[in-house]
Order: structure tokens, then C-alpha cells, then sequence
């Protein structure tokens, strides 16, 4: 794809495939946002923002429906274009998270450099929690370090209960693996969720 100059189409594709799906379950009562991981050139294109604008109110989504995901590695060459793109996506409402978390260098420097909403700290790192009182005790520093920046956290790689109740005790905000759940098809989202809405439909009427 990339060789024959075709990341544009392919993004356009994935795009629209995510915002379809995200669109019935909204439809459905879910109101679940997507997130898609971006192509690294993408993050110098100043006309990104408007573009995934469009394709949200094609839709009648509203900006929040949407997450971009990117990697450290992906902007460390061209960051002043980077930021504006990113500033852009977040003025308009579209969220931004940083992924992989924790495999990088530099990351620490993009905290305070980037509109960041959310960090998911990368599943090789997290592995190591549950056997490695160094490894939690640094992860547990930078989920506290996180949230005192505003950020949310994301732990990714739980596959399994003493992994999830950990990083839960830690702090993490939302827990990400194969523990909680496998790969669904999207049109079963609507139907797992069904038991925890009602459950907070019940809380809200007690």
C-alpha cells in the first residue's frame, strides 16, 4: 500500500468502516467511541482535521465519537507540523491518544508538547507488572503522573484477573485485553454492552 502511494485511499477506507460501525451502535443505544491508529505522514497533512470533521458530521457524529491514535515514533521527525495537526483535531473536539506507551524514548517530552487525552501504556510493559515490583511501582508512577496532567490511562494487555485487579489498585482508568473481552465482531458490541447499561440504568433509578 505504502509503496504504491496508497495510504491515503486505505485511511479513507478505514475511516469510514469505523465511523459506519460506530454509527449503528450509536443507533443502537451504545454510544461508544472508536479509535484508529494513524498513518504517520497524515500527522503533516494541516487538512486532516477537516477531513475527519466531515466524515463525522456525514454522519451526524459528534467530534467526541472519535479517538486518533498515534505511536512516538510515528512524529519525532517532523513535530512542528505534528502539533499544529494535533492542536487542530483537538480544538475540534476529536480525542488523541498516545499508544505504546512506555516503548519509547521521548515520550515524557511529548506529555508536556502535545493535546494528549489519553495514554495506553503498551502491553509488553504491562506483562511485566504482576512478577516485577519495579516494573508496577514504575507504571503506578506514571499512571499517577498521567492523571495529575489530565490525562486518561489505558492498560493494555490484561489477560488475566490478578493483572486486571492490579492495575485497577494502580489507578489505570480503563483496562484493555483479552481477559475482558476477545476480538468481537462490531455488530455484537451493542449486545455485550447490554447488561452493563442496564445495570447503570437500575443504579440511576434505585
Amino acid at each position: 500500500v505504502r509503496q504504491y502511494g496508497l495510504m491515503d485511499q486505505a485511511t479513507d477506507l478505514v475511516v469510514n468502516m469505523a465511523l459506519d460501525d460506530t454509527l449503528r451502535w450509536y443507533t443502537a443505544g451504545a454510544e461508544v467511541p472508536v479509535a484508529v491508529n494513524l498513518f504517520a505522514p497524515l500527522l503533516s497533512d494541516l487538512n486532516l482535521p477537516d477531513h475527519l470533521c466531515r466524515a463525522l458530521d456525514d454522519r451526524g457524529l459528534p467530534p467526541s465519537a472519535l479517538a486518533v491514535e498515534i505511536s512516538e515514533d510515528l512524529f519525532v521527525d517532523n513535530m512542528e507540523d505534528t502539533q499544529t495537526v494535533l492542536a487542530g483535531l483537538a480544538d475540534r473536539g476529536i480525542r488523541i491518544a498516545l499508544d505504546d506507551f512506555g516503548t519509547g524514548y521521548s515520550a515524557l517530552t511529548y506529555l508536556s508538547d502535545l493535546p494528549i487525552d489519553e495514554i495506553k501504556l503498551d502491553h509488553d510493559f504491562i506483562a511485566r507488572v504482576t512478577a516485577d515490583e519495579r516494573a508496577a511501582l514504575v507504571v503506578s508512577t506514571i499512571i499517577d503522573l498521567a492523571h495529575k496532567l489530565g490525562f486518561q490511562t489505558v492498560a493494555e494487555g490484561i489477560e488475566s484477573a490478578e493483572s486486571a485487579v492490579l492495575l485497577r489498585d494502580l489507578g489505570s482508568d480503563v483496562l484493555h485485553g483479552y481477559f475482558l473481552s476477545p476480538p468481537l465482531p462490531s455488530a455484537d458490541l451493542p449486545r455485550v454492552l447490554e447488561p452493563a447499561k442496564s445495570a447503570r440504568d437500575v443504579t440511576r433509578h434505585a
